[in-house]
């Protein structure tokens, strides 16, 4: 198979909903579940730069969220995925982090993955079939200096990821996807914030030297993913968490000696 090729996964025909889809690792995704033929609606609250069915929803407030999704299941009939990749991130530490900036991000990346699951599962149980996503990260697992909120909120989805799997089984799947550092406005912020406008690309390239393979990740790195865990390929894969990061989390940052002993 030739790079950037894509397999039929099956999937022509299907509904998707992507939060956070305007930008970033949603754009990846949807684009990805798009060429698969998938009818994809992006939940943002930022219009898309590009051809997409989108409805304005901020994913935090339940009457938006009711209101996107039986604007998605009166055009097309059901609602077979939810991708819930919307996710803001803040630096600081615990007594850095003021309680309004807690708050937001619990909100929009606890809060309201929960409301997605909660008012698209009902629909999903009626036509007997479903497959939620949750985009976490690796730092579900590992976690870098100074992002307390960022981080506690995405070892919160893996409990919300289990809970789901586990309750509504075997009708509806629930996967967990934990990228690594991902090319996205996201990440091109955070360079900036460190280094400056003007080193953005080498403070990313930077980066992509700590991963075994040698770069960051790209938003279809994790769309290619996502449409195999919308498929029914991965029909038996439910409740767990796949980590999508170059190798990082096997390597141990410390040096080995350079000689055979």
């Amino acid at each position: 198979m030739k790079s950037g090729e894509i397999v039929d996964l099956g999937l022509k025909g299907r509904v998707a909903v992507v939060t956070g889809g305007s930008q970033g690792i949603g754009k990846g995704i949807i684009k990805i579940l798009q060429r698969e033929g998938v009818n994809v609606v992006d939940f943002d609250i930022r219009n898309p730069d590009y051809e997409v069915d989108y409805f304005k929803v901020n994913v935090a407030k339940k009457e938006e969220v009711i209101k996107g999704i039986e604007y998605v299941v009166s055009k097309y009939g059901r609602i077979d995925a939810v991708v819930n990749n919307a996710g803001i991130e803040r630096y600081g530490t615990i007594d850095e982090t003021s309680e309004e900036d807690w708050d937001n991000i619990m909100n929009v990346n606890v809060k309201g993955a929960f409301l997605m699951a909660k008012y698209s599962i009902p629909h999903m149980r009626k036509q007997g079939k479903g497959v939620i996503i949750n985009i976490a990260s690796i730092q579900s697992f590992a976690v870098q200096k100074r992002v307390a909120a960022y981080a506690t909120s995405k070892h919160a989805l893996l409990g919300l990821t289990r809970s789901i799997a586990i309750d509504y089984a075997p009708q509806i799947r629930c996967i967990a996807i934990c990228p690594g550092s991902i090319r996205t406005p996201l990440l091109e912020w955070a360079a900036e914030e460190e280094v400056g406008k003007e080193y953005i690309e080498d403070k990313i390239k930077e980066w992509g030297q700590i991963y075994p393979m040698g770069r960051v990740g790209i938003p279809e790195d994790i769309g290619y993913l996502t449409a195999f865990l919308l498929s029914d390929l991965s029909s038996f894969i439910n409740g767990t968490c796949i980590t999508i990061d170059g190798g990082l989390l096997s390597l141990i940052p410390i040096s080995s000696p350079s000689k055979k002993i």
